[in-house]
């Protein structure tokens, strides 16, 4: 039997949006900390009833709304992946600058949040999303699996998510003075190599560790 995807009533989404919304904006205009929940449902006009059918909190509306975003811009590559065999093919699809153009458009929410009167519970959010993105959608569908890498496939997972939020965070606030393709780009040469050690990518090769004599002649 073919399960059929559920339809939400359109009236939600909107509900959902609004409060979305009117979060962001508000964390951008006062920062994170002083928004309440009767801030929110006043900036979009939605009654607390409604919010807490929803939501137990801001935090959970928080994430909630972002997720929604992030799980489109992560749909449109997710089974990419599995059919690349090269290094120009991965090279090609790790620069696609989605990600940084996403961050452009929500500049100012990033630095809000990224900031002293941000939120850590989101950032450990979007850490543990990222993470769980890198494992399931870009390490595991480009043939790395723990059995045959000489880290955890979760600790490369999370090297990866904690250093993109901090690649991020300086590109906001040094005024985004390179475009989101060349963040993009810059991004994969900081990772690319550390991947192919760990994880022979693409080269059906297993890990590579340093010779005691090559780490002698690099110190």
């Amino acid at each position: 039997m073919v399960s059929k995807a559920v339809r939400v009533d359109p009236r939600i989404t909107r509900t959902l949006n609004l409060l979305g919304d009117a979060l962001r904006d508000l964390i951008v205009e006062r920062g994170y900390d002083s928004i309440t929940v009767q801030d929110i449902t006043d900036r979009a006009d939605v009654s607390r009833t409604t919010f807490y059918l929803h939501f137990k909190d801001k935090d959970e509306l928080l994430f909630a709304s972002m997720r929604r975003i992030y799980d489109e811009l992560t749909s449109t590559y997710k089974n990419r992946l599995q059919d690349m065999r090269s290094l120009a093919e991965l090279e090609e699809f790790a620069c696609n600058p989605a990600d940084y153009e996403h961050v452009a458009q929500y500049a100012d929410f990033y630095r809000a949040m990224l900031g002293k009167h941000g939120s850590a519970a989101f950032i450990q959010q979007v850490m543990n999303y990222l993470t769980n993105e890198f494992i399931h959608g870009i390490i595991e569908p480009a043939g790395g699996s723990a059995p045959q890498t000489s880290v955890p496939v979760e600790i490369i997972a999370a090297f990866l998510a904690g250093a993109e939020i901090g690649v991020i965070n300086w590109w906001l606030q040094n005024d985004m003075r390179y475009s989101p393709a060349e963040m993009a780009r810059m991004q994969y040469r900081l990772a690319i190599g550390g991947l192919q050690g760990v994880l022979g990518m693409m080269n059906g090769s297993g890990p590579t560790e340093p010779s005691g004599e090559e780490n002698h002649e690099r110190t």
